[in-house]
């Protein structure tokens, strides 16, 4: 049995993406940078949406844990788009292939779903399973254990949609240092967040964010 996280795709992504592959395949002359980004973009708000926001929504309004959320939602979105433009919109068709394959690479098929996804090691998995179960009856005192799970989790969803995605494209100097830049930008911000986060939550906030975590872990034999 393997674990992935698996994000559900909005239709809109998938067929925007259906098409910007259809178009590389056929060798189309037409520039297909303005829809890669579009592509990019939409495919970053889906991730920030249910990864950040999602959980943003179950936190009381004016809250110290819902700000957390927002604020670094807002950093990652605001990196990543800029990072997108400057990096993506001078880009022949041909350049364009390596990120696009690896947002392919991180499309999963489904049970008829599409989703954005990677494999989680089976030793996080089972620590978040064991995490959850706690939680679930009122054990606080996984509260640590789960937060370093979760910052495990942060670091691998970073390498996989952002650091991958980039360092798949071939860069010169300046646009590489910006996104190494943007990308550790994003990183230490989640990293703090986390830390910030987790350890503050009551134990009906840390079930709210269980109950929302949980389902997005999908067990595939």
């Amino acid at each position: 049995m393997t674990t992935y996280y698996a994000i559900p795709c909005p239709d809109p992504l998938r067929d925007n993406f259906a098409r910007l592959i259809d178009r590389l395949d056929q060798g189309s002359r037409d520039p297909l940078a303005p829809l890669l980004i579009e592509v990019a973009n939409d495919y970053t708000d889906v991730i920030v949406q249910v990864m950040v926001l999602g959980n943003s929504e179950m936190m009381p309004h004016g809250s110290m844990a819902r700000r957390v959320l927002e604020g670094v939602a807002s950093i990652i979105k605001s990196t990543s788009h800029t990072m997108n433009r400057q990096v993506l919109h001078k880009m022949s068709n041909a350049d364009m292939t390596p990120v696009a394959n690896q947002i392919r690479a991180r499309r999963l098929e489904a049970a008829g779903r599409t989703y954005i996804s990677f494999v989680v090691p089976a030793d996080l998995a089972a620590t978040y399973r064991r995490c959850f179960v706690a939680i679930r009856q009122g054990d606080v005192s996984v509260q640590h254990e789960f937060m370093e799970a979760v910052l495990r989790f942060s670091r691998l969803a970073h390498q996989h949609f952002y650091v991958e995605s980039m360092h798949s494209l071939k860069l010169g100097l300046i646009a590489r240092k910006l996104v190494d830049i943007g990308g550790a930008g994003i990183e230490k911000a989640s990293e703090a967040a986390i830390r910030k986060l987790i350890p503050g939550l009551n134990p009906e906030e840390l079930l709210g964010f269980v109950d929302y975590l949980e389902p997005l872990f999908l067990d595939i034999d």
